[in-house]
């Protein structure tokens, strides 16, 4: 499954690449427009990857959080609160690579 979704993203990637060369063909004016286009494009791409991480890394932290507490319960409260501590630093990385997304777009 990793293999096929390895493949759809370089190809996706190979279609941006050579979709790319016809805007490179115009004046000036056309050209920035179209750019700032791809700028969305490529925002929109880089913070759904970004969120999609975001949502894995909480989830295996929530897996192993549960599995943990099943295994020791008398050690539920040290574990809540560190699984709240590493859920946070997930989400704050995931917010800066979307605002780093963002920002290289060029989207203020």
């Amino acid at each position: 499954m990793l293999a096929k979704f390895a493949k759809t993203m370089l190809m996706m990637a190979g279609a941006l690449l050579v979709c790319s060369a016809t805007a490179m063909a115009q004046d000036a004016e056309t050209a920035r427009a179209t750019s700032l286009g791809w700028g969305w494009l490529a925002a929109g791409i880089g913070a759904g990857l970004a969120t999609i991480g975001g949502g894995f890394g909480i989830g295996k932290l929530a897996t192993a959080a549960m599995e943990g507490t099943a295994r020791q319960p008398e050690a539920a409260g040290a574990i809540r609160v560190t699984m709240i501590i590493a859920a946070a630093l997930i989400e704050g990385f995931t917010f800066f690579a979307i605002f780093v997304t963002f920002s290289l777009a060029g989207l203020k």
